[in-house]
Formats: C-alpha cells, sequence, structure tokens
C-alpha cells in the first residue's frame, strides 16, 4: 500500500489504517471529486499537540503578572459561575481544612491588590524581579493554579466554563497574539514536568495550599504532518477546539502547523467596540463543548458540497460526540491519556481490534509519540 504519511512513531496499526483511508478517500481514488472534497476534524489540546494551549497561557499569564484586569475586575472574573460549596477533599488546605471559592477568591483580591500598582508589570515602579521573590507574588501565583484546579463550575450558571479565558479581559486581538507567541516560545522551552506550588505561611481565609500542575507544550511531528498529508491528497482538516480560538489560532496557524486561521474553530469571547475581549462567551457562536463540537461541525464546516467528516481525532470525553455523531466517519483516531468516561468504550473498541478506531500512545514528558497503542 502506498504510503502518504510518515511512519515516524505512529503504531503499526494506526500507520496502516490512517494510509488506507488517505487512499479510499484522497485524489488517488479515482472517484475522488475535488467538488465534494472531504474533510476531517481533529481536537488541538492533548490531540494536536502536547499540552494544553490554554494551560500554557494561563501559566506564563499568571506567573508574568501579565494583566490588564484591576483588582475588582480579578474578583468578579475568579468568583463567575463557580458552586459556591467547598471544594473536594482533596483540595483541602495543608492543615485538612475545607477551601472553597469565597476563602480563595478573598485570599486572591487582597494579595493582587497588593501587587497592582506596585509591580512594574502592574502600574508601579518595582521592578519584576524583586517581586517575584515577595511571599505575595508567591502566595498570589500559587492560589490562582490553586483556584483553576479545585473550583468546580455552577451547574445552573448559562455558560459553565471559560473562567480561564476571561482573565484576557481588555485585550485586543493583536495583542493576544503577541501574548500568545512569547507565551508559547517560553513554556515550550520549558522542561516538561509538574511542579509543585506552595503558598507560603502568611495569614489568609484559605490557609497555606499546595498544588501540582503540568508545565510543558510542544508540536508533535506526526500530527503535523497527518495534516500536511490529508490537505496534500485533498482532504480538508480542521480544528475544533474547547479553547479559546483566539489562542488556538495562535500556535496552529504557526510552527509546524501552519493552518489557514479558518480552518481553526473555538470558543469565542464577547467584545467591545473597540475589539477588547469581555468576560463573557459570544452567544452567536456554539460552545465548541462536547456536543457543541458537532454542533459546530455541522453549522461551520459540513455543507451541501461536502458530508460528515470521514475522520476525526480527540484525546477525551470532550471529543467523544463529535467522534460518534457522524455516520460518515470511516476512522477515529484516540491519543491514549488517562482519562475515564465514555472515551474508554471507544479504546477498548480500538484494543479489540477494530478496524476503525485507533488507540496510539504518546510519552508527554519526552514531548512525542511512542510506537505503542497504549501511553505509559
Amino acid at each position: 500500500m502506498k504510503e502518504y504519511i510518515q511512519k515516524g512513531s505512529w503504531n503499526d496499526r494506526a500507520f496502516k489504517l490512517i494510509n488506507k483511508l488517505i487512499a479510499d478517500h484522497g485524489r488517488d481514488n479515482p472517484a475522488y471529486n475535488p467538488q465534494k472534497k472531504p474533510f476531517a476534524v481533529f481536537d488541538w489540546d492533548n490531540t494536536s499537540i502536547i499540552g494544553d494551549v490554554e494551560e500554557a497561557a494561563f501559566y506564563y499569564l499568571v506567573t508574568n503578572l501579565a494583566f490588564k484586569i484591576n483588582p475588582d475586575e480579578l474578583y468578579e472574573i475568579i468568583r463567575k459561575n463557580v458552586d459556591r460549596a467547598d471544594f473536594a477533599d482533596s483540595y483541602k488546605n495543608l492543615d485538612g481544612q475545607a477551601v472553597n471559592i469565597d476563602k480563595i477568591a478573598v485570599d486572591i483580591y487582597d494579595i493582587y491588590r497588593r501587587l497592582y500598582g506596585t509591580s512594574d508589570r502592574l502600574g508601579g515602579d518595582v521592578p519584576f524581579e524583586i517581586i517575584k521573590e515577595t511571599n505575595a507574588y508567591k502566595e498570589f501565583v500559587a492560589k490562582m493554579i490553586f483556584r483553576y484546579k479545585a473550583a468546580v463550575y455552577d451547574k445552573n450558571s448559562r455558560d459553565p466554563y471559560c473562567w480561564m479565558t476571561f482573565l484576557f479581559t481588555n485585550y485586543r486581538q493583536d495583542e493576544i497574539e503577541e501574548f500568545c507567541s512569547k507565551a508559547f516560545e517560553f513554556v515550550k522551552k520549558e522542561r516538561p514536568r509538574r511542579e509543585i506550588f506552595t503558598s507560603p505561611e502568611i495569614d489568609s481565609e484559605a490557609g497555606q495550599i499546595s498544588i501540582s500542575y503540568y508545565i510543558g507544550l510542544g508540536d508533535i511531528g506526526e500530527m503535523a504532518d497527518l495534516y500536511h498529508s490529508l490537505e496534500r491528497e485533498g482532504i480538508d482538516v480542521y480544528i475544533v477546539s474547547a479553547s479559546f480560538i483566539d489562542i488556538v489560532r495562535a500556535f496552529a496557524t504557526r510552527n509546524s502547523y501552519k493552518f489557514d486561521q479558518e480552518k481553526v474553530l473555538g470558543m469565542r469571547l464577547a467584545k467591545d467596540e473597540e475589539g477588547k475581549i469581555l468576560p463573557d462567551l459570544d452567544h452567536n457562536f456554539p460552545r465548541t463543548q462536547k456536543e457543541g463540537k458537532s454542533e459546530t461541525i455541522r453549522k461551520y464546516i459540513k455543507n451541501s458540497n461536502n458530508y460528515g467528516p470521514i475522520m476525526v481525532g480527540g484525546d477525551s470525553d470532550g471529543d467523544y460526540s463529535m467522534m460518534t455523531e457522524f455516520g460518515e466517519t470511516q476512522l477515529k483516531l484516540i491519543i491514549d491519556r488517562a482519562r475515564d468516561g465514555e472515551i474508554n468504550k471507544l479504546k477498548a473498541k480500538a484494543l479489540a481490534g477494530s478496524d476503525s478506531i485507533i488507540l496510539q500512545a504518546r510519552d508527554q514528558y519526552a514531548k512525542k509519540f511512542i510506537r505503542d497503542d497504549r501511553s505509559r
């Protein structure tokens, strides 16, 4: 069989079935009709790349104090759409006491007020290198990350998602692109790891906390090659991500992927008349989460000149709907991660030898695929 993609570290089943899909649906098929081009759809974070672009951007934003919001704006954002009950037991403080959003929000607000107008990155005159050594900075970073990991979204809210991207309030699109360029370059150079952030022993409402956070970001050569190969053979490739569209586009249109931005879809935030981000979703577009990904495919990709996606790739339950919604899908690619949920039904079929579902392993700390179906 003709090999359309580079072998790299694809496992044998994945390599065989992807090449067969391209042969069956690409330009080499005598029945191929360029007026009715087939298409494929993939998730972005932890599918197309190693890591998560929003989590990388969040890490850089928080640790570099790169906000354009004042303390009152931050306080409203960190409490928005959050369940007021105590966090899960695994997110108690170091004294074993319960923590909730009210306690952690007060601590973040108080410490950000001290940093705001003091750090040279927040309108003050104290150099950032000095600020980084203070307890105030360490408290702020640790508790912002803790809030991200621990908070549970209010199921009764209209938009139980996107708190992280609301932190970019008052950024314009061009500023987001510039920020992401710096953030991604920085995080890609970082050694992939889980880092423990512990707040200092100071008086606070929530008390002293400690939290683990994955730091790492990188291209996957095999996925970039797959996308280029599909496009070369006449199969359109789209990204549908649950992350903020401007952040995903900032990565996907550059680096080794070089997507056309129109083929990268994701969550959209509301903007004011000057183009500045507001802490709200743009409700003119579907939320690209779970079933919203399928809705996005139907509304913005599928049309009278094509049909459902012939291939869909993802890594978690957030991708389950778009993997199973379309009868035209011939091949499902799952990047193996330790995740519970419906996605494991598809993984089980892949491991049983399904010709329509493939499982591909990776090593997130080495930032690469490994030639197996289960990740280590």
